[in-house]
C-alpha cells in the first residue's frame, strides 16, 4: 500500500467512520453551541460589552470545532458536501467580524438564519455532494 493510498484512506475512507456515543455526543455538542451562540447573538444585538461576551464567543467556537471535527473525523468527504461547505461559508463570514462594525449583529443574525435552514434541509440537499458523487462515499451521521 503507497503512502498516497493510506493518506487517501485516512481523509477519505471507504465506509465513514464512527463510535459508539457519537450521535450522543454530537446532540450535546450541538445543544451547548446553540446556547453559546443565542447569547452571542442576542448580546450583540442588545449591544452588550465585548468583554462580557468573551466566554459565549469561546463557547461558541470550542463546541463549533468540536462538531466540525468529528464531522471530519467521519470523513473528509464532509467538505465536499453541501453540509461542509456551508460551515466552511460561516467560518469564513465569522472571521470577518472584528471589521464588520455595525453590520456585525446582522451577520450573526443572518448566519442563524443560514444555519438553520441548512441544518432542516432535506437530506438530499445536506448531503449532496459538490465534487466526487459516486467516486467518495459521503458521511450520513445525523444528530
Amino acid at each position: 500500500m503507497s503512502a498516497g493510498t493510506t493518506l487517501t484512506s485516512l481523509i477519505l475512507p471507504e465506509v465513514p467512520r464512527d463510535f459508539p456515543g457519537r450521535r450522543g455526543l454530537k446532540i450535546l455538542l450541538r445543544g451547548l453551541h446553540v446556547l453559546a451562540v443565542a447569547v452571542l447573538v442576542g448580546g450583540s444585538v442588545l449591544q452588550v460589552e465585548a468583554e462580557q461576551l468573551r466566554v459565549w464567543l469561546i463557547g461558541a467556537l470550542v463546541t463549533g470545532v468540536l462538531i466540525f471535527l468529528l464531522d471530519l473525523h467521519e470523513s473528509g468527504a464532509f467538505l465536499l458536501q453541501i453540509r461542509g461547505l456551508v460551515v466552511l461559508g460561516k467560518i469564513g463570514l465569522l472571521a470577518a467580524l472584528p471589521w464588520l462594525g455595525s453590520w456585525r449583529s446582522w451577520l450573526l443574525a443572518t448566519l442563524v438564519v443560514v444555519s438553520v435552514l441548512s441544518s432542516h434541509a432535506p437530506s438530499r440537499v445536506r448531503y449532496f455532494m459538490v465534487a466526487g458523487s459516486g467516486k467518495i462515499p459521503g458521511g450520513r451521521s445525523k444528530g
